[in-house]
């Protein structure tokens, strides 16, 4: 398990931390397929999204700063800046 801000994250934090990244990350294709958002080339967009929360779930990103930062909100509900 990760440590963050001296806490030890939770599997269960991680689990949820996974999940809302892959969530996000079909949120964004959807914002784009609704004409919300704009992209050049939908397709490679839509892959590379795809691919994205694939590796989420999958704990390819669990190592990241960002993750890691989510996780801790996830578990203790407070917010970590990261600059000062």
């Amino acid at each position: 398990m990760a440590k963050f801000n001296e806490v030890q994250i939770t599997e269960e934090s991680i689990q949820k931390t996974r999940k809302w990244f892959a969530d996000n990350a079909i949120a964004c294709i959807e914002e784009v397929k609704s004409g919300k958002v704009y992209v050049n080339d939908h397709e490679d967009y839509f892959v590379w999204r795809k691919k994205e929360a694939k590796e989420y779930m999958e704990g390819k990103h669990d190592h990241s700063t960002v993750f890691l930062q989510r996780a801790y909100f996830i578990q203790t509900g407070e917010s970590v800046a990261l600059l000062p």
